[in-house]
């Protein structure tokens, strides 16, 4: 027998939330932590790969080898042409960048699949806001910024800054 799904608090008329506050703790019963792990990198793809990225290319599904929850294939679902070309040059920084977002190696490849009618979808979506997922607050993004302002190499600052907001977004999912 399954376990009855549960809702964090009553709901009424009067005491209106929004639907993803509903929604998550109920999809994180029902898809366990894989599934959460997919809807979690479905919600955050654009801050995780960037604006530019993300208006051609949609992660599809995450799998992982038996017993194990680290070292996935991610699927990736990009329009038919030079987008999957694109994808596949930037693999490394893409699963880089899905890595420190989740603070482990959750994706060791990923898996280009390409779909003519995803053109079309992608067309008519919305430009993306402006306004990006803030992951880290303010006081802790100065704090990031003022431990390695002494690092002299760009790209070593970069991933040490990286690292940084890996490790306090990781403190925030275990509170």
């Amino acid at each position: 027998m399954t376990k009855p799904l549960k809702i964090n608090k009553e709901h009424s008329l009067n005491d209106l939330t929004s639907v993803a506050e509903t929604a998550l703790p109920l999809a994180k019963q029902i898809l366990g932590r894989r599934g959460f792990m997919q809807l979690e990198l479905l919600s955050s793809w654009t801050s995780i790969v960037g604006e530019n990225m993300a208006q051609y290319s949609l992660p599809q599904k995450l799998t992982f080898p038996k017993d194990s929850h680290s070292d996935g294939c991610l699927t990736i679902m990009v329009p038919a042409g030079a987008f999957a070309t694109e994808i596949a040059q930037n693999e490394p920084k893409i699963i880089d960048k899905i890595n420190v977002y989740f603070g482990y190696p959750a994706v060791q490849k990923i898996r280009i699949l390409q779909n003519g009618t995803l053109q079309d979808y992608l067309l008519k979506k919305k430009p993306i806001n402006k306004m990006k997922k803030t992951v880290v607050s303010d006081e802790e993004e100065s704090y990031i910024t003022e431990i390695t302002k002494d690092i002299e190499q760009p790209e070593l600052r970069k991933v040490v800054a990286e690292l940084g907001r890996a490790i306090f977004l990781q403190r925030k999912k275990q509170e």
